[in-house]
């Protein structure tokens, strides 16, 4: 189910969220939902149809159970009409078991009249800064991340271009970066010869001795490295292939944030919903 991640809602992003909640909790225990929203009615022995928000069915020893919810996304607190009207549904409908939702808590009276008709009462709401009774941010998972990885590159000693060696380090790095001109406006980069050379060590047998490859030109190339031009007309490159272990690890923690907060008033439960779907049971919290 995809929730809104706005602080405010709507009506009927409610019911689907009440919807969500109760399928979820309910599917433990052979509680399926029957249908929601508009388009979700009974019709009572009166012949009256009645438009219910949202209906689960349990079958019990061959008897259907159903339960009616009634979800109030309104900004006052619930009203014992509202647990009236609800009480004469399920009589007229044969509903066995009825629940308001509401986000906004109910009065004195109603609480009073839904516990005698034996309607359950339930406060679902967004969390909010004053709910200091829970942690908002609440860790899901533990992750060891092992990630193994070896790294493999040629080790160049030396670079003869015929009339120059090339030996020092520093040198021979800075020739990999390095383009050999003809002299007609073409030019190929040395990193070229590097890459055949490390192609070539790959494919030997024992990598990591040290060999000479030759890389013979039909043509002059012209390079200029820290000041000093160099004519070839061949390239010899010596060296050996290395391995390093990069492996690493990685803790990684999970988290996700509470966006809603159910409190079941008669049951004295408090659940947890978060953004991404996941329920909490808090009540062993505050």
């Amino acid at each position: 189910m995809k929730m809104s991640t706005e602080s405010e809602l709507n009506w009927e992003e409610y019911e689907a969220i009440t919807r969500y909640i109760y399928e979820m909790l309910g599917s433990r225990d052979g509680i399926k939902i029957k249908g929601h929203g508009r388009q979700c009615k009974v019709v009572g022995k009166s012949g009256v149809t009645h438009q219910v928000d949202v209906l689960t069915e349990q079958v019990d020893g061959g008897r259907q159970l159903l339960t009616a919810i009634e979800c109030k996304y309104c900004k006052k607190k619930a009203t014992k009409d509202m647990v009236m009207k609800l009480s004469e549904i399920m009589r007229d409908a044969a509903i066995a078991s009825g629940i308001i939702v509401c986000r906004s808590g109910f009065t004195k009276d109603t609480l009073t009249y839904a516990e005698h008709l034996g309607i359950k009462l339930v406060e679902l709401r967004e969390a909010g800064e004053n709910d200091a009774e829970f942690e908002k941010d609440v860790e899901i998972a533990n992750i060891d991340l092992k990630v193994k990885v070896m790294l493999s590159r040629p080790k160049i000693i030396s670079i003869n271009f015929g009339e120059k060696i090339i030996q020092d380090e520093a040198q021979i790095m800075q020739m990999y970066h390095v383009n050999l001109h003809d002299g007609k406006g073409g030019y190929i980069p040395f990193g070229k010869f590097v890459s055949a050379f490390s192609e070539e060590l790959q494919n030997r047998e024992d990598p990591s001795e040290t060999i000479t490859k030759n890389y013979p030109l039909n043509f002059k190339l012209h390079c200029e490295l820290t000041k000093e031009q160099i004519v070839t007309e061949k390239i010899a490159i010596t060296g050996f292939l290395t391995k390093s272990d990069q492996s690493f690890t990685r803790a990684i923690t999970l988290t996700d944030q509470v966006w809603m907060i159910m409190k079941e008033i008669f049951d004295n439960k408090t659940l947890a919903l978060s953004k991404h779907g996941m329920m909490w049971n808090l009540s062993h919290e505050g």
